[in-house]
């Protein structure tokens, strides 16, 4: 079992925004310079000014709301470009690594292939030499003048024949050494090219993923800077502490999302919630993306959620309810016949996320003290001994189908991994469910690890059991 040394954080206290997709590879979220058309922010006296009517108040109230709302929601955007652009960036790294590991065993094939074959040239040519040596002169002449030595002549002529043979058998595994030497160096050579385009393609991915990460950060953190200033405005407002202010726009963003959860079920979408640690609303989850901060784990009050550690709450919340399991490429689960599995390595998986919350996230990391969503459910599982795939959501989801650990989300019990797609053949976020409705992420650049309830849109319709 993996040694781990177990820590608590805390994290500042903010309203945190939202969950990670790039349309293509090369795509990134940017900033650009204030327009026309973007809102105009309230200032001090604006409130001040409100904060006279109640009725003025009331509206004020709305417009800040919807403003926190909308700041959320962009942040959220942001970071799912972020987190696909980061899975495939993990997944070309595993192709190059695959298509590195295939060059170098047909490179040592070929190579060894080669050294077969110039030994047995030598051989071959050593044979000739000797029979060349030991065939001079005239057989039949020396019979007829050599009547004497005759019975000499003939056994010459009888290891003649014999080195003949062997020569032919040598000659004939010259060739096919020779055949399989050039054959090899074919495949080495296509392999070399094949880990070139391999490699050139990871690293157009990571740029991307690079660009994209601190394109998401620059956005949260400049939103954020909004956030705060309209939360203490909507505090003052509703004469308050900007906590309750910001459990309050969860609460509006959450029963927000309850109505397009419920919405997007009433056509057809998965309803199901889990069935055993507590459920969440509208067929288990959709995130809260505001909430005050609180320690001890994340709770739920009036549609708000907190986070353990004192970390931010308020990303990934999702814009509708209703979950998307179409788009990848592996199978989408089995019938629900995976058994409970190892329940005391879950639990212990899950405290080791949870022991991180309030690390910051850092695209490509697995510990100590930076994290990204795949690296944190790999180093979880793997402090319990088990791996769960290596350093990649598509590759996690990928295992776990292979070995038939895949179970229906409405089974959700805590340890399980939550699985996110674009609906184009990669998982780009991966969670552990922590029961209750919830689960522990590293979301994306400017959030740190936290507890939040299960988000349903993107989510894949099956948790996998990695402990099964």
């Amino acid at each position: 079992m993996v040694e781990t040394l177990r820590k608590h954080h805390t994290a500042p206290l903010g309203i945190a925004v939202g969950a990670v997709t790039l349309g293509a590879v090369t795509a990134a979220f940017t900033i650009t310079p204030a327009s026309a058309d973007e809102p105009t922010y309230p200032s001090w006296q604006d409130v001040q000014d409100a904060a006279h009517s109640e009725t003025a108040a009331k509206a004020e109230v709305a417009r800040i709301t919807a403003l926190i709302t909308s700041l959320q929601d962009q942040a959220d955007a942001a970071g799912r470009e972020a987190q696909i652009a980061a899975e495939h960036a993990h997944t070309a790294q595993a192709a190059e690594a695959a298509a590195r590991r295939q060059h170098d065993a047909l490179a040592a094939e070929a190579d060894a292939a080669a050294a077969r074959a110039r030994t047995s040239r030598m051989r071959a040519g050593l044979l000739a030499a000797h029979l060349a040596r030991t065939t001079g002169g005239d057989v039949t002449t020396d019979l007829l003048l050599n009547g004497s030595d005759a019975s000499n002549l003939l056994y010459r002529l009888a290891t003649m024949s014999q080195l003949s043979a062997q020569s032919a058998q040598i000659y004939n595994d010259a060739v096919a050494d020779e055949n399989t030497a050039k054959a090899l160096g074919a495949q080495a050579d296509a392999a070399a090219a094949e880990l070139q385009q391999r490699a050139d393609a990871a690293a157009a991915a990571l740029a991307a993923a690079q660009r994209t990460s601190a394109a998401a950060e620059s956005a949260v953190t400049a939103q954020q800077q909004h956030v705060n200033r309209l939360l203490s405005q909507l505090a003052d407002l509703q004469h308050t502490s900007t906590q309750v202010a910001a459990a309050y726009v969860a609460g509006v963003q959450h029963r927000r999302e309850v109505a397009a959860a419920q919405a997007e079920h009433s056509s057809g979408g998965d309803s199901a919630g889990p069935s055993s640690g507590g459920s969440s609303s509208s067929g288990g989850s959709s995130s809260s993306s505001g909430g005050s901060s609180s320690s001890g784990g994340s709770s739920s009050s009036g549609g708000s959620s907190s986070t353990s550690g004192g970390s931010s709450s308020s990303g990934g919340s999702s814009s509708s309810g209703g979950s998307s399991s179409g788009g990848s490429s592996s199978s989408s689960g089995s019938s629900g016949s995976v058994g409970s599995g190892n329940t005391s390595e879950a639990a212990a998986a899950v405290a080791f996320a949870r022991d991180q919350i309030g690390d910051m996230y850092q695209f490509a990391g697995a510990g100590p003290s930076t994290w990204d969503c795949s690296g944190l459910t790999w180093k979880a599982y793997l402090s319990v001994g088990i791996d769960i795939g290596g350093h990649s959501a598509t590759a996690q989801y990928d295992l776990a189908s292979a070995q038939g650990q895949l179970v229906p989300y409405s089974q959700a019990q805590p340890g399980d991994l939550v699985f996110y797609t674009d609906g184009g053949g990669d998982m780009y976020h991966v969670a552990i469910y922590s029961g209750g409705g919830d689960m522990i992420e590293a979301p994306y650049d400017g959030v740190p690890v936290r507890e939040v309830p299960v988000r349903d849109t993107d989510r894949m319709p099956v948790v996998a059991r990695p402990t099964a």
